[in-house]
């Protein structure tokens, strides 16, 4: 049962915001549009890795680049949701050093066919950070009203990139102990469901206040 869900159950709930998005037109703004085309790229992904796995192929390399594109995509999110150029330079800066990251990852620290921890760790942290800058940014007194969906999508991202940062950091003991193991990855789809639902969320909303 635990594989089902994690491999089966939540990677299909995805299939919800996207067809919430489509159907409520939500994805026709700055935000939701980056939003929509990054649960593609992870419905995209996941079907691939599933596929590989099913013929024992190795599906690492899929996911270093995966990394570098979801990077991308979640940060052009921050970057349509920002207010100040500042904010915008910043991001574009990231933009640029995060595939040199990746890039040394593979030639120096880990092959390409090993898992990207690395990488995967230094996007969950950037992405916790800028999440807590925005609803600290967003619940200021002075600052102005900040949509629904702008902030329902920043939880949820915070949501799952903390529990990500957790799983990634404890990876060495996780691979150790096969129970863990089990009950983190299970643990880590829930985070992922929430996400799921709570982005199917903000485009139900996103869509009603269009």
């Amino acid at each position: 049962m635990p594989g089902i869900y994690t491999s089966i159950i939540v990677p299909g709930t995805i299939l919800l915001p996207v067809t919430i998005a489509v159907i409520r037109k939500g994805y026709r703004n700055g935000p939701g549009r980056m939003i929509f085309i990054y649960l593609l790229l992870a419905g995209f992904f996941n079907l691939l890795a599933a596929v590989l796995a099913a013929r024992s192929i190795n599906n690492l390399p899929f996911l270093h680049l995966y990394t570098v594109l979801e990077f991308g995509i979640i940060t052009a999110f921050f970057y349509t949701a920002s207010s100040t150029a500042r904010e915008r330079q910043l991001i574009r800066w990231l933009w640029a050093l995060f595939p040199v990251l990746a890039i040394l990852n593979i030639l120096h620290l880990n092959s390409i066919y090993l898992y990207n921890l690395i990488p995967r760790s230094v996007e969950a942290l950037i992405v916790l950070i800028l999440c807590i800058y925005f609803l600290m940014k967003s619940l200021s007194f002075s600052a102005a009203p900040v949509p629904f969906f702008n902030f329902a999508i920043v939880v949820a991202l915070l949501l799952y990139f903390s529990g990500s940062l957790a799983l990634f950091a404890l990876s060495d003991f996780i691979i150790a102990n096969k129970t863990i193991n089990r009950l983190i990855w299970t643990t880590h789809a829930t985070f992922v469901l929430i996400m799921y639902l709570i982005i199917a969320v903000a485009y139900y909303k996103n869509g009603k206040e269009q």
